[in-house]
């Protein structure tokens, strides 16, 4: 059932696939990125650090202004954002498959960037808006493997980018988000809108999520599990080639399956919710299962398929995480209004440990080996932990306590 209020353009179901689908249209253009680098290295001889930049264009916009950005996409409009959005990221693509330097196509990859957060910041607070509260923690769950299942697009292709070569695979997405952007124009869910508020409380709803103890737990375990999960799997495949002497292509493959599983644990985690497993409990087994498997992954003792399979449990595991941290979002937000600024403190929290969880291993990996990983991967775990059982703490209380946040929701659910 659709929740009160709503005026849908399309049938339930698939106004629901229509959201998660355009997350995953989003996310395709990091996975196109890691996988078109090798071919734009050499056609533009870029070296390994501006190839590097390229590919964490978005995590560096939303390491900078993630909870910013969604306290812009309120202000804008939720289904104008998500349909701008589409439309920066085709824009951005066609900018990009023309660019004739490296400069051209760091610009290009700004204007997807900013798509990209314009996509997929209103999308959660939608979810939130056109279905029905019992049913919230499952699809907020299954919308949270966007990212994997969008990356894991392009890594299919990646056997054909040869054939195809980068620039086509830029004017492919170009039109893929060109034709989502149209959809979108035509079927995304209509929501009414909160009165549009004055600059003073344009910036006092981000100050009031920082400052939210609710959210800022949520953001620390987003921080730890971007840690972790990145580092691992931006690590592996040079673990099994430098440590285990692996093929580069074997490595390649092994992966890509291992990222599969990932995207596994994420829908997992919304028939455990639904199922009654607690918030607090689906973010507390992915980071005790990482602290103790970051010893057999990093420690020497087994053959690389059975590094591939520790760390394919790892994440499939890890995938439990953050679905249940989108599935709190709207529960944690002081107010209806600030569930985009929520997620976009998730999503800031989320780009600050991709940046920090693979920096921090590399650095220690250097001067250390891999041998001496877990001495910095399993206490970052456990700082993940601690933030679940925390979270727990604050749970607790809302159960006997609501909050403004839930009062207003159920308000706004009552509307005629």
């Amino acid at each position: 059932m659709i929740a009160p209020g709503i005026a849908p353009t399309m049938p339930y179901r698939l106004s629901l696939w229509l959201l998660i689908g355009s997350g995953e249209v989003a996310a395709a253009q990091i996975g196109k990125a890691i996988i078109s680098v090798p071919m734009i290295r050499s056609e533009m001889g870029l070296g390994l650090d501006l190839a590097g930049v390229i590919v964490a264009t978005f995590a560096t916009l939303g390491a900078c202004a993630g909870i910013g950005a969604g306290v812009l996409v309120q202000r804008v409009g939720l289904r104008r954002s998500l349909i701008g959005g589409m439309c920066a990221i085709a824009i951005g693509n066609l900018i990009g498959a023309a660019a004739p330097s490296e400069l051209a196509l760091l610009v290009a990859r700004i204007v997807e960037g900013v798509g990209f957060f314009g996509v997929v910041l209103p999308i959660p607070s939608l979810l939130a808006r056109i279905i029905e509260e019992k049913n919230r923690d499952f699809v907020m769950a299954v919308w949270s493997a966007y990212m994997p299942a969008g990356i894991m697009l392009m890594l299919l292709v990646g056997p054909l980018l040869h054939a195809i070569g980068w620039r086509n695979l830029w004017i492919a997405n170009a039109a893929v988000a060109g034709a989502c952007g149209v959809v979108l124009t035509r079927h995304a869910p209509h929501v009414r809108e909160e009165q549009r508020e004055s600059a003073e409380r344009f910036f006092g709803e981000a100050v009031r999520v920082a400052r939210n103890p609710w959210c800022l737990m949520l953001g620390f375990a987003f921080f730890a599990y971007s840690c972790q999960i990145f580092s691992l799997a931006f690590a592996l495949p040079q673990l099994l080639t430098s440590a285990h002497g692996t093929t580069l292509g074997a490595a390649g493959l092994l992966s890509a399956a291992v990222l599969a599983v990932s995207t596994i644990g994420h829908v997992s985690s919304g028939f455990l919710l639904r199922a009654g497993l607690p918030i607090w409990a689906s973010i507390a087994v992915p980071f005790a299962f990482f602290a103790i498997a970051s010893f057999a992954i990093y420690g020497g003792a087994l053959p690389p398929t059975g590094v591939a399979l520790v760390a394919a449990l790892a994440l499939g595991a890890g995938g439990l995480a953050p679905g249940a941290l989108y599935a709190s979002a709207p529960q944690a937000a002081p107010s209806p209004a600030a569930v985009p600024a929520t997620i976009g403190l998730l999503q800031q929290a989320s780009n600050l440990g991709q940046f920090a969880g693979p920096v921090a291993l590399g650095v220690w990996v250097a001067h250390s080996g891999w041998y001496a990983a877990p001495t910095i991967v399993a206490p970052a775990a456990l700082i993940g932990l601690a933030a679940a059982l925390a979270i727990r703490g604050v749970t607790d209380r809302s159960r006997t306590t609501p909050s403004a946040a839930r009062e207003l929701v159920h308000a706004q659910d009552a509307r005629p």
